[in-house]
């Protein structure tokens, strides 16, 4: 089983929750389900909600954490239940931790370097700032790398993205948005934006 098989388990839609927490994430959390969004990625900074969320979504969805950057995040969140780790930057984490991690990269040589040093699938991040000609520009690039783009990515640019090969996406600030600059995520809003996604998954399906 590869890397990415072992993290992902073959979703190729992931939902990177938003830093700071959301009010009402058991409401959120069933939408998801709902909507076929069974791939979370728990913010690094709340992890001491995530024992919670294990214990009441950990056989209906696939959970990890985003934003790991210390061997006391990694340790915390292995033992919480979560099932992967992504990282924006290429970390030097405790390797005794077992828990499959993708750590990010930007441009092809950091993604092809990447690749080499950690023989393993890439995080393209931040996906959103390099705007979507990267989308079919960096598999050209790097066609070896298993890649997967996270970032602010609306649904047309997931689609850009694994349609160019890309293995699957980490949708951040999206579906579900940060509060402190949006106010509490309204579940019917989220509802719609979850559908638009969750087409995506279903067509996208292996």
């Amino acid at each position: 089983m590869s890397v990415l098989e072992d993290a992902l388990a073959g979703h190729r839609v992931v939902v990177s929750l938003p830093a700071g927490g959301i009010a009402d994430w058991i409401a959120v959390a069933e939408v998801l389900v709902q909507e076929g969004l069974r791939a979370w990625a728990w913010p690094a900074d709340q992890l001491e909600v995530l024992g919670e969320l294990t214990s009441l979504y950990g056989r209906r969805a696939h959970i990890g954490v985003a934003g790991v950057l210390s061997d006391e995040q990694l340790a915390a969140a292995a033992a919480a239940g979560a099932r992967f780790w992504l990282s924006p930057l290429a970390v030097d984490a405790d390797r005794a931790v077992p828990l499959p991690y993708l750590a990010g990269a930007l441009t092809p040589n950091e993604v092809a370097a990447a690749a080499r040093t950690r023989e393993a699938a890439v995080l393209v991040t931040p996906a959103d700032a390099l705007g979507t000609s990267y989308a079919r520009t960096l598999p050209v690039l790097v066609p070896e790398v298993e890649i997967v783009p996270w970032g602010r990515l609306e649904r047309y640019q997931c689609e850009m993205w694994l349609e160019a090969g890309a293995s699957a996406v980490v949708v951040q600030d999206v579906v579900v948005r940060p509060e402190l600059s949006d106010g509490v995520n309204v579940i019917d809003e989220v509802g719609r934006r979850a559908a638009s996604f969750g087409q995506l998954v279903a067509t996208n399906t292996p």
